[in-house]
Order: C-alpha cells, then structure tokens, then sequence
C-alpha cells in the first residue's frame, strides 16, 4: 500500500523541498549527528488500503527518546492494522494531527544520519526526502546479512536480524516503535566500522521518484 500526500496534509511542492543537497552540507558521522527511527502505520480509504502514520519514534545513539507519539491521519481510519502496527482506536484519543506532528518530527530528522529497518516507507508517511548518504538502512546492509549468517541477496526482517546477532527476540506481540528504533540501532552500531554504502538503494534515484 502507498501513502500519498494527501494522508499528511503536504503539498507535492513542500515534500519536494526536502531534496538531496550537496556532500559539502553534510554532517559528519558521530553520535551526535545519529539518530534511529520507526514509524507505525493504519489503513485508511477503501479496505484500509492506503497507509498512514499514526505513531513515530525517534531516539538518539544511545537509545534515549527524542520523540514519541500517536499522530492522528488527516483521513479517517478504516483498519488499525493492530496486530502489526500495535495501535489501537483509544491511541487516536489526543493524538496529534500530523501536519503538527511532522513539523515536529522533522525538526529532529534534518541534517542527521537515520537509522532504521527498510524506512521507505516511514519516508514515505512523512513526504521527507533526507540526502540519500545520510540513509543508514538496516534492511539493506550486506555486512549486516553476512553476520548473522545469511544470503547476502536476501532482504531480511528487523526481527531475524535482531534474534540472530543480538540473540533478543522482538515484536513478540505486535509492533513498537520505540522497540524496533533500538534495535535497528544496535544492528548499526555491531557493523558500524564496516558499513557497505553500495548496498544502498537509496542512492539511486529510482528510489525517490514517488516524491518527485
């Protein structure tokens, strides 16, 4: 399912303003320029099938919580998707509406590193574009595969990867965000020195175009 602008109350013109800049304009790699991040999604339209954010976290390198919210979808909600996403109606009672909520959120994600697992598409309930070299995608990180013993060609879940280098077992209900930021942290930080950028997707420009 896709989210589009309409479910965050952004103009094309506006998420477009996020564009790539250029390298002289980027941070240097510490951890005070890293952040983790994951957003959990609803249905809303026809069958639910439209995804829209209704939770973000954010924390920093050392785990803290920087942000933490329910953030309520500018259309009505049509499937909570609570098995996976672990929102439930009573979580939209004071949720913030997410034109407030983005500007929020992206004055914490702006000009630092992101981390998260396969954040196309908290990317996408965003209508944020980060510089594509300031993407730290756990998903698809080779060195990541190759220590926890897997094929190199695989995508594999944030789960897998966490029960198999860390030996802790996550999402055993449904999905947290705060949880799930953590751990995709910690996956960073085991292959932090040995990062493969050409691994990347991000860095090719057919990643963007569905906020072009």
């Amino acid at each position: 399912s896709s989210v589009s602008t309409q479910s965050t109350g952004v103009s094309a013109v506006e998420a477009s303003s996020s564009k790539r800049s250029g390298k002289s304009e980027l941070p240097s790699l510490k951890p005070s320029n890293i952040v983790a991040l994951d957003c959990e999604m609803v249905g809303c339209g026809p069958k639910g099938r439209r995804s829209a954010l209704a939770r973000c976290s954010i924390v920093s390198y050392e785990g803290e919580i920087l942000y933490d919210g329910f953030v309520k979808p500018m259309m009505p909600i049509t499937d909570y998707r609570t098995k996976w996403s672990g929102i439930r109606p009573k979580d939209m009672v004071g949720a913030t509406p997410v034109i407030e909520a983005r500007r929020v959120i992206l004055k914490h994600l702006k000009g630092k590193f992101i981390v998260g697992h396969d954040l196309r598409n908290d990317f996408e309930a965003l209508a944020f574009k980060p510089h594509s070299r300031l993407v730290k995608d756990t998903s698809t990180c080779v060195a990541l595969r190759h220590l926890a013993g897997l094929d190199a060609n695989r995508k594999p879940s944030l789960r897998v990867l966490t029960r198999l280098i860390r030996g802790l077992d996550i999402q055993k209900a449904s999905h947290c965000s705060v949880e799930d930021a953590r751990a995709a942290l910690e996956l960073f930080k085991a292959v932090e020195d040995k990062w493969d950028e050409t691994s990347n997707p991000y860095l090719g420009d057919s990643y963007w175009e569905h906020l072009t």
